[in-house]
This record gives C-alpha cells, sequence and structure tokens, in this order.
C-alpha cells in the first residue's frame, strides 16, 4: 500500500495497525502540501457495508469542532473502503498512560474538551460509540481532538466478531443488554476513560470480554478516590456519577456535563485550587484572527490611506461596549433579588407537583437558594433534593415496567439468577444459570446467555458440600 495512490490521496508512510484496518500517512494528489490519515478497512469484507460507506459518512463530514478530527474523505479501493481524515500532530492518551496515571487536573482538562466534541455531534445526532483513551490525541498545545466518531456504526463488528477485552473496557452496560445506544451511552464512555486517565487503570479488569461485559451490567467499579489520594471527592463523585449502570442516572446531554464541570471547578477553586481551564476554541480560528483585517484594514500596496483604527478605538464599538458595561454593573443591584423565603415559597408546590417539568424548575430554584443562601432552609433543601430524586427514581421504575417483555427464555433464566443473587440467595442463582446452560447450550441464538450465565456460576461461591 505504501507509494499507492488511494482516491486523491498517496500514502506515504503507516501510522497505525487497529482491529478494522491499517492507518496511512498520505499527502493529497493535487495538492502535495496537503496531508491527511488514510484510514483502509482491511478487515471488513461486507460488500453491502463497503457500498453504503458514502451515505453513512455525510452527517461525520458535516462536524466542524475544533476538538474533533476533521473527515475529509472517503471511499473505495480495490474493494477495501477507506475514510480520509485531517492528519493530527500529537500523542493519544492509550500512550500517556503507558508512563503512567495523568494528574487529575490534566484529566479534567481532557474531559472538558472531550465533553465540548460530544456536545458538538450530539446536537447534530451524531453519536461516537466507540470512545477510549487511544481515540483522544494531545496535541502539543495541549488541544484535544477526538478521532473515529461515528466508524463504529458505520461499520459494526460482524456478530461473530468477539472484542478485543481493551476494546470493550469503555462500552456502557447497554451493549451488553442489547439496548440502543444514547447521548448518555457516550457519556458512560467518557466517564470510564477519565476514571483510567486518573486511575491508570480502566474501572474493570476481566479474563475474558464475556467476564467484563458482566462486570461492566452488575458490578460497581472501585471508587477512584479510593486509588488516588489527592484525588477531590468532587471529581471522584463526578466520574462515579457517569459510570451509573442506569442511563436515566447519568448528565442528560453534554451540555449539562460541561456544566457540572463548571461547577466542580467553581466548589475546587473556592477551596483554593488551582485549575487550567481549556480555552474555547472554534474551527475556524483561522478566519477569526483576520477579522479586524478584514473590517479596517489597508492593502499592503497602497499608502495614500491612513493607517485604520483599532476596533477598540471606533465610537460605534466603544459607546455600546460601555453601555452593556454600565448595565452589567448597575442592574444586579437595581433589580431586586427573591429573598430565601420567596425562592422556598415558589419551589414547595413545585416539588409535589405531578408533572415532571414542575420538578425541574424546582431544581433551578433549590439551586439558586442554596447557591444564594447557604445557611437558609438547609435541611429543607436536602429533603426537597431527597423527595425529587425519589419521585423520579418511581416514575422510572413504573415506565421501565410497563415496556413489554421480549426477553427470551434463556434470557428470563439468566435475569433470574442476577435477581437470585441480588436478593441473596445464590443458591437459587446457581439453579437458574445452571438451568439455562444445561437447557440452550447447544441452541446457537442463545449462546449469549449461555456464555454470561457460566460467568455467573465462575463468580458464584462453590455450593457447600454436604
Amino acid at each position: 500500500m505504501i507509494g499507492a495512490r488511494v482516491g486523491n490521496w498517496y500514502v506515504e508512510a503507516e501510522i497505525a495497525h487497529g482491529a478494522l484496518g491499517v492507518v496511512y500517512r498520505a499527502r493529497g494528489f493535487d495538492e502535495p502540501e496537503r496531508l491527511a490519515a488514510v484510514k483502509v478497512f482491511t478487515e471488513v469484507r461486507d460488500p453491502a457495508a463497503v457500498r453504503r460507506l458514502a451515505a453513512e459518512l455525510l452527517p461525520l463530514q458535516r462536524l466542524n469542532h475544533a476538538n474533533i478530527a476533521k473527515a475529509l474523505d472517503c471511499g473505495i479501493h480495490g474493494g477495501l473502503a477507506f475514510v480520509v481524515s485531517e492528519l493530527i500532530d500529537g500523542t493519544d492518551c492509550a500512550k500517556l498512560l503507558e508512563a503512567g496515571r495523568l494528574p487529575w487536573r490534566d484529566a479534567i482538562g481532557v474531559a472538558v474538551q472531550a465533553a465540548r466534541a460530544l456536545k458538538h455531534a450530539h446536537n447534530r445526532n451524531v453519536l461516537h460509540r466507540d470512545l477510549k483513551p487511544a481515540h483522544l490525541i494531545l496535541t502539543p498545545d495541549g488541544t484535544l481532538k477526538v478521532l473515529a466518531f461515528g466508524v463504529a456504526k458505520v461499520f459494526p463488528p460482524p456478530p461473530n466478531h468477539s472484542p478485543a477485552i481493551g476494546s470493550s473496557a469503555y462500552l456502557p452496560p447497554e451493549v451488553a443488554s442489547g439496548k440502543a445506544l444514547t447521548r448518555r451511552s457516550d457519556l458512560y464512555s467518557l466517564g470510564g476513560v477519565l476514571y483510567t486517565l486518573v486511575t491508570g487503570r480502566p474501572p474493570f479488569s476481566a479474563g475474558s470480554v464475556v467476564e467484563l461485559m458482566h462486570k461492566q451490567c452488575y458490578t460497581l467499579p472501585e471508587r477512584p478516590a479510593m486509588l488516588v489520594n489527592d484525588l477531590p471527592m468532587e471529581v471522584d463523585g463526578f466520574i462515579c456519577t457517569l459510570l451509573d449502570k442506569n442511563p436515566a442516572r447519568r448528565p442528560g446531554t453534554a451540555a449539562a456535563l460541561l456544566d457540572e464541570l463548571e461547577r466542580i471547578r467553581g466548589k475546587l477553586e473556592r477551596k483554593g485550587e488551582s485549575l487550567t481551564w481549556p480555552a474555547k476554541l472554534t474551527a475556524d480560528t483561522a478566519e477569526m484572527a483576520s477579522l479586524p483585517a478584514a473590517l479596517g484594514g489597508v492593502d499592503e500596496g497602497t499608502d495614500s490611506q491612513p493607517e485604520p483604527r483599532p476596533l477598540l478605538k471606533r465610537p460605534a464599538v466603544v459607546f455600546p461596549l460601555f453601555l452593556l458595561v454600565l448595565a452589567a454593573l448597575v442592574l444586579p443591584f437595581a433589580w431586586p433579588s427573591k429573598s430565601a423565603e420567596e425562592l422556598y415559597a415558589v419551589a414547595e408546590p413545585l416539588i409535589t407537583s405531578d408533572n415532571p417539568d414542575d420538578w425541574d424548575a424546582a431544581e433551578k430554584y433549590l439551586e439558586l437558594l442554596a447557591r444564594k443562601y447557604p445557611d437558609r432552609y438547609k435541611d429543607e433543601v436536602s429533603e426537597a433534593r431527597r423527595k425529587l430524586k425519589d419521585r423520579r427514581e418511581l416514575r422510572r421504575v413504573i415506565a421501565d415496567s410497563a415496556k413489554p417483555d421480549l426477553r427470551t427464555e434463556a434470557e428470563r433464566g439468566y435475569f433470574r439468577g442476577l435477581r437470585s443473587v441480588q436478593d441473596g440467595d445464590p443458591a437459587q442463582a446457581r439453579a437458574a444459570w445452571e438451568g439455562v446452560v444445561t437447557r440452550f447450550s447447544e441452541v446457537k441464538t442463545e449462546e449469549r446467555w449461555v456464555d454470561l450465565a457460566r460467568a455467573g456460576l465462575k463468580l458464584l461461591a462453590p455450593p457447600p458440600s454436604r
């Protein structure tokens, strides 16, 4: 492949080798000065998937964000699909972890930039689906670039494919249970990556993919603060929230994730911690840099025009800015703010409402009350938040129980064993799982549940000898 022309690109050198193919550094055919990364999917043998490539990649090419590696081109070469993206000069987080865990402050910086990338993609209905340290590259200036957005959807693994343990370590529990992936699934994977960056190891370790998936569904990881002595409890709780088994208890969107990171930043800075927050970049930074010249610049070849005034010395710019600053200084004092009693009086009826939208409104008033009057209504605010959490959980359980049960007999037997374990009855769990293994071990379509049942039997304590 070295020296060959792939689409409009000349392949120069191999960069990396993954489960689905090989990544090469390439140079443009029409623009020799332009470099790119070309991934050739040598392991994708499904002709239908190859033919769908252009249509599937179109939404990915519309992603335009400073923290996302830009998809440039795609096509077919010698019967093999290929995708072209911008070439990133940097080191992926998997290689950084080879030297040990990252300082938690650096890991938070990675989380902020990754969340910004996810927010941009999710707003365009694109999920990443395969977030892991190898897909996060840090450039020399500290900018994070997220690779392989949506590729897992374009080229999903075949049904009989068993992914490597390392690749499965960051998959959400929804994958193991067969549920559809959502935005919260990407946030779970980001939590797993953040856990690994902070502690130096993935949330779960296992000897097989089946055991790993079982742990992802039903085992809690060791808290990061137990492994990292200087990790603030706010960061520890944030990571554990992202890794919640129940998607409904994770942040709903990447925007909410960024808001939570901002709140954590404020708490830590009030405690005296010094944090360097990643600057917000735009994909068209170069165009923005040329904006002052476009607004008032002079052609370098002429000397008959006076030198233009800087933007901040023009009356048309300075006067509106002055009014904005004045309004920002005066309004907080001129506009009356609600007292603690008024805030709580507004929130109280919303807490007991049957409308979930009222619960969200109550949360806003409680947050404002706790922030502006931290010494007032502390017990009432804590109790109100507990009530809201309980009502949301009750609503979720009732909604889940109303869904049709489409499980096979083998799946029902497997989950019957899990419920027995949770109820403290390992003997009943062993009987249920042994029944699954005995009855369905020869049924190809039930192989997944048989493997999980066998893994559960291995994890159970041996039965008492008689």
